[in-house]
């Protein structure tokens, strides 16, 4: 588990139920974090402009809408904040116009289940890096 000294805020958008509660499991299991989900880019957007999250993680297909619409709206509001991209699709066109917009990462979604959860903790120290869990106190440097 990567320790942090207070918890991240991950808002989790995708429109699957199902693939909100195993990615939200796997954060948990993985990080010092609190979850908030949203099912479209309209409930991202909104939920960006009134709370502050430290990650979000925003499916491409969704109804209402997707990742790409709402992807330059949530980094109008979110200008440093990492936004990973969920994504079965792997059309290049689709990802160079995600990265243009201002995405910070992909992660495939059509994979088995522990290449995802891999990924997702790949992911989290990439942009969170935190000194592994451990008892000891940090030691004074030696003369």
């Amino acid at each position: 588990m990567i320790i942090q000294p207070t918890p991240l805020k991950v808002l989790l958008v995708d429109d699957e139920a199902y693939f909100r509660l195993f990615v939200g499991k796997v954060l948990s299991l993985s990080v010092n974090c609190t979850v908030t989900e949203a099912r479209n880019g309209q409930e991202a957007l909104a939920h960006c402009q009134t709370n502050n999250p430290d990650l979000i993680l925003l499916d491409i297909n969704m109804p209402q809408m997707d990742g790409v619409q709402a992807l330059p709206r949530i980094r109008a509001v979110k200008i440093a904040t990492p936004i990973v991209m969920l994504t079965s699709v792997s059309e290049e066109a689709v990802v160079e116009e995600c990265v243009t917009l201002g995405a910070s990462y992909f992660i495939r979604k059509d994979v088995q289940a522990d290449q995802l959860k891999a990924e997702l903790q790949e992911m989290l120290r990439m942009f969170f890096p935190a000194t592994p869990e451990t008892n000891e106190q940090p030691r004074p440097p030696q003369s």
